[in-house]
């Protein structure tokens, strides 16, 4: 549908307006095309149907989605995919929310449930994470777990990241850390929460140089027991051991625990977009997972 032309100046300017606060915001260059281009599909349809933006309602978008889903593929024979549906109704998700924190206040929207596209990731309820970081006792390798748990579902970092941050990428005082490689090759900075500052710093200033030999030296700010880096292998293991400590049915690893927090920011209410944010994410495609498993989880 991105032949259509919206003869309307207020719409074309939101349109736009909404563009320039996606590409604001650094995301790709693709997800900038696909939402701007589902976002003018639905004005046009407003348009054709003679109902004025500030009016809609949920109504108006369950008569939406169920024209997409009669209407036919522009690509291929049949109707559109489950998995287009998904990111339309993300992009719209999304072009509401922005509407209501920039542009003027529209009433509350309820969007139409939609089949799930894919098999939904596992994630732990938050008594199940608490039960995880108690397994975690006082000793020093005890601490360095913590730390694990801090930064894998306290910051959601990827595998990979968790093991990539140094030392020097901790800023305590602008409590935040610096995200210098990951898979988007994008720097990104995480806060962290109260909490998670508390467990990394006792985790740096009374454990880390203790598993450190006095004759080696390292960078990472996670370690092993000799003081050497921590690897993806070993996280994996320390997560498997916590989880089998902590007597928790579901099988967890380092990115069910990124899962899970953002699952439950979602669940407290923070805005996808700043979701995606967080986890680096370049697509909210990515992120809208989350809202599919916070409605499975209510």
């Amino acid at each position: 549908m991105k032949k259509l032309e919206l003869n309307n100046a207020h719409y074309s300017g939101l349109l736009e307006s909404f563009t320039h606060h996606l590409k604001t915001l650094n995301y790709s260059k693709g997800t900038v095309l696909h939402s701007t281009s589902n976002v003018k599909e639905y004005l046009f349809y407003l348009i054709e149907k003679s109902i004025e933006l500030k009016q809609s309602d949920s109504q108006t978008m369950a008569a939406y989605f169920t024209y997409l889903q009669r209407r036919k593929n522009e690509r291929k024979d049949g109707g559109l995919s489950v998995a287009y549906l998904h990111k339309h109704r993300g992009s719209l998700q999304q072009f509401y929310t922005y509407l209501q924190r920039v542009v003027y206040h529209t009433a509350s929207l309820r969007f139409p449930m939609l089949q799930r596209a894919k098999t939904l990731p596992k994630v732990l309820r938050l008594e199940e994470i608490k039960q995880l970081f108690k397994t975690c006792d006082q000793s020093l390798l005890g601490k360095r777990n913590r730390a694990v748990l801090a930064i894998y579902y306290g910051l959601g970092l990827r595998r990979s990241e968790g093991v990539n941050v140094m030392l020097d990428d901790v800023d305590f005082h602008k409590e935040e850390v610096l995200i210098t490689k990951s898979k988007t090759n994008r720097q990104r900075r995480v806060p962290m929460s109260e909490f998670v500052k508390n467990v990394l710093e006792d985790y740096v200033f009374n454990v880390r140089e203790k598993l450190i030999p006095s004759d080696k030296q390292t960078a990472a700010l996670l370690v092993t027991q000799q003081g050497k880096s921590l690897s993806k292998e070993s996280v994996s293991y320390i997560i498997k051991i916590l989880v089998i400590e902590s007597k928790i049915k579901t099988h967890a690893s380092a990115h069910t625990l990124r899962h899970s927090i953002a699952t439950h920011l979602l669940q407290s209410g923070m805005s996808l977009e700043n979701i995606a944010l967080f986890l680096g994410h370049t697509s909210l495609d990515s992120t809208q997972i989350y809202t599919h498993l916070t409605t499975e989880n209510t």
